[in-house]
């Protein structure tokens, strides 16, 4: 079978590629299915679109090359036209068109069974499905905000994104990860799409050994509390910090807070504990390798996500794979946000809380009750063993799919 994958090039792959190798960090769901598909009899067309200046690329002709520790060639697409900012969103049309044409240009010299895109690339997948016979394959890694407001807006483009997003599509796949993507889906795709949610993986955690300089974070009497994101607005940093503050307030001495992750809230979040006069009880570790993660989810008491979008995300699953505690937002009655989640984690597991007064309760609550703590952990970690697929069962699953799709457009 041939097999065109288009994705946008996003940071964690970048600069491996710009240095001409393979080494993907972050986002899991690309990179493993790339592998799989890499691993494959089929033959692929790889191409990467850059929309944006932050991967760092700066060749403004299409290229296509051999990455070291990759078996198949890679093309990426560049923005081409460089335009000032003064041209505002234009800029952004104007690449889409003349991507576009390129990505029509591979697609009839290539003539694949079968067509893959990513979220960001709708544009042209839309147009490929609408003037081709091609099946088309649309990824959405989950629903941003922007997409929910995406059906709400007037103008030009909001209807033509919405009539993107109405293309006859072979498959839709999104990602369960409590983003509302199944209600989006009802509300954004012809009626007769057909679509497909899956719950990624997480791989079953090894002992994982901390370094020496995290083992000292941890240790002494308190309840360890663990925060990891992406330090920006979305993912409730402040409240974070505010929240534990709070509980320090209430009961002094009793809780060490680590947050890790890196993002242009992390010199708020110092300023916010410095204020408060906690900074001894916290450690902001900057960003981790994923095995240093592991570490800290299995030496942690209480794992903490304050996500405003969705409470499925990878970090939460490998937190519930690992069996720890944890305190996550209720579902917000919006958009479909977390209703998968409410689904599938019953009331006996995560521990949830509407708002800062009972973030701070739960904390307070947690750590003068150990039995509560560890019996909301083994509850998490059965039922976490019992729905989330290891990386090669869900990796298999995609592959399965696209497999039967392509075959049926012969």
């Amino acid at each position: 079978m041939r097999i065109l994958y288009v994705a946008r090039l996003f940071s964690g792959l970048a600069e491996g590629i710009r240095d001409r190798c393979w080494d993907p960090r972050g986002v899991p769901t690309v990179y493993r299915l790339l592998q799989a598909l890499d691993g494959s009899e089929h033959e692929l067309k790889i191409v990467f679109t850059v929309k944006d200046d932050a991967t760092g690329w700066t060749d403004t002709g299409t290229k296509t090359f051999p990455i070291a520790g990759f078996g198949r060639e890679i093309t990426v697409i560049p923005q081409r036209l460089v335009l000032p900012t003064g041209f505002g969103r234009a800029r952004g049309y104007l690449r889409e068109i003349s991507q576009y044409r390129e990505i029509r240009r591979l697609c009839n010299n290539f003539a694949p069974d079968l067509a893959y895109f990513d979220r960001v690339n709708v544009y042209a997948a839309s147009l490929i499905a609408r003037r081709t016979k091609i099946p088309v394959v649309w990824r959405v890694m989950g629903v941003p905000p922007a997409m929910h407001d995406m059906l709400e807006l007037g103008g030009p483009v909001a209807r033509i994104t919405c009539w993107a997003y109405q293309a006859p599509f072979a498959m839709v796949l999104c990602s369960r990860d409590g983003s509302g993507g199944e209600q989006w889906m009802d509300r954004a795709l012809a009626p007769d799409t057909p679509r497909c949610m899956m719950l990624n993986g997480v791989d079953t955690p090894d002992a994982s050994v901390l370094d020496e300089n995290l083992r000292k974070r941890l240790a002494g009497p308190e309840t360890k509390v663990l925060f990891v994101a992406r330090l920006v607005e979305d993912k409730g940093c402040i409240e974070f910090v505010d929240g534990v503050c709070r509980a320090l307030d209430a009961a002094p001495g009793r809780f060490r807070a680590l947050v890790a992750g890196d993002g242009p809230f992390a010199q708020s979040m110092r300023q916010h504990v410095e204020a408060a006069g906690h900074s001894d009880h916290f450690h902001f570790l900057g960003q981790l390798p994923h095995k240093q993660i592991n570490g800290l989810l299995q030496a942690s008491d209480i794992y903490v996500s304050l996500n405003q979008m969705c409470n499925l995300t990878n970090a939460n699953l490998e937190a519930m794979r690992t069996g720890v505690c944890m305190i996550i937002p209720t579902s917000p009655g919006i958009r479909g946000i977390d209703v998968d989640t409410d689904n599938l984690m019953p009331p006996d597991t995560i521990l949830r809380v509407a708002d800062m007064r009972e973030f701070r309760d739960a904390l307070i609550r947690l750590d003068s009750d150990p039995g509560e703590r560890e019996g909301r952990a083994k509850s998490i970690g059965a039922r976490a063993d019992a729905i989330i697929p290891t990386w090669d069962e869900r990796i298999t699953e995609e592959m399965n799919l696209l497999e039967q799709l392509g075959s049926t457009g012969d």
